[in-house]
């Protein structure tokens, strides 16, 4: 198989947006929500693509037995572990620092690990034409074409006119993006038709995603070439953690892509699904007569429009528009309309003594 490029799979998120289905120490990326997780499912997309040499995975170091008992072919040197977790664009910057000392023109595929795909086929073909893209020293990212007026996802703004093409695929360059608009935003978005949700998913030019981090991130860019200098030495290590503990949390989407000349768009439909809520999830369960999304034992009295994730039997009566998870240890119930406010509740968990220890 000739590797056409290198992956990048992010795996060092907490995913609490989903707790206490994901927790601290097991995220929703290593938890089983179907026969294999969610970061199996994710390389084993990409290799036909990249090949088991060119898998790289960012993670945390308490997540670091995990990837490798799921993923037994990786080499240590695959495994770019962050120090802490710092939002995406350092651990991407990491990542082309260290492909770029073999080849900075060595192209970049970068992908969530917790993101559910129904069509992989079409992903791979929307991924090598963006490796061709890329090719030509643009950063591309993935735009999914909208079936609703969703409020949670960030929106791109393409072009009118594609700037490559190739059988059914187009590339656009980018007008712009949106931070999960409101309600009658996000339908105008819908009805004007050239809005795509922002998947996450990027390809680029190790090298070239260096020189846009050092023109619009100079502190991030100066953290890594300190990193740099140390790197294969004992130093490398403690300078990494040193690094990382002064740099802001920042997305490469609000650090680059938001800023650079070079970001085009591919729109495609591969049938995603970045499982971001517990709203997300009730595409994932079943859907029983009266609207409740569910996996697990329930009896629905009068109940509608719920969402239900139990390990126990579960009986309802007389609820509608609620989000209900039951763990061994936990009972978390919530109205679906606030799925947003997942903050607000692992803030309040964790600052209470009685409770911290079921995040």
């Amino acid at each position: 198989m000739i590797q056409l490029a290198i992956a990048l799979i992010l795996a060092g998120g907490r995913g609490e947006r989903l707790w206490p289905l994901s927790r601290r120490n097991r995220p929703k990326q290593f938890t089983s929500l179907f026969e294999k997780t969610l970061f199996q499912m994710a390389v084993e997309r990409i290799l036909p693509v990249v090949g088991i040499e060119g898998i790289f995975v960012a993670t945390l170091e308490e997540f670091r037995q995990e990837v490798t008992q799921e993923i037994p072919g990786l080499l240590p040197e695959q495994i770019i572990i962050e120090p802490v977790g710092k939002n995406t664009a350092p651990c991407i910057g990491l990542t082309a620092l260290h492909v770029s000392r073999k080849n900075p023109d060595e192209v970049m595929v970068v992908l969530p690990s917790d993101h559910l795909i129904e069509k992989a086929d079409a992903l791979r073909e929307t991924l090598s034409f963006g490796i061709e893209a890329a090719g030509k020293n643009h950063l591309v990212t993935l735009g999914i074409f909208p079936s609703s007026a969703h409020t949670e996802y960030g929106y791109i703004h393409r072009g009118d006119i594609p700037i490559y093409e190739k059988r059914h695929l187009h590339a656009y360059a980018v007008n712009g993006f949106t931070e999960k608009p409101d309600r009658e935003t996000a339908k105008r978005y819908l009805d004007e038709g050239k809005y795509l949700w922002n998947s996450g998913m990027f390809c680029w030019k190790a090298g070239i995603i260096l020189s846009e981090i050092e023109k619009f991130m100079p502190n991030l860019y100066l953290g890594l070439r300190e990193i740099e200098r140390t790197l294969g030495t004992d130093d490398e290590r403690e300078t990494t953690r040193r690094v990382f503990d002064g740099l802001k949390s920042q997305s490469i989407d609000y650090g680059v892509l938001e800023k650079t000349s070079r970001c085009i768009v591919i729109p495609t439909d591969p049938g995603w699904n970045d499982l971001g809520s517990w709203l997300a999830m009730e595409s994932v369960f079943e859907d029983d007569m009266s609207g409740n999304a569910v996996r697990g034992n329930h009896l629905s009295i009068e109940t509608r429009n719920c969402l239900i994730d139990s390990q126990k039997p579960v009986i309802t009566f007389g609820l509608e528009d609620l989000v209900i998870v039951e763990r061994n240890d936990v009972v978390f119930i919530m109205p679906k309309s606030r799925s947003q406010e997942m903050k607000k509740v692992i803030q309040a968990v964790n600052k209470s003594p009685g409770f911290r220890t079921y995040l």
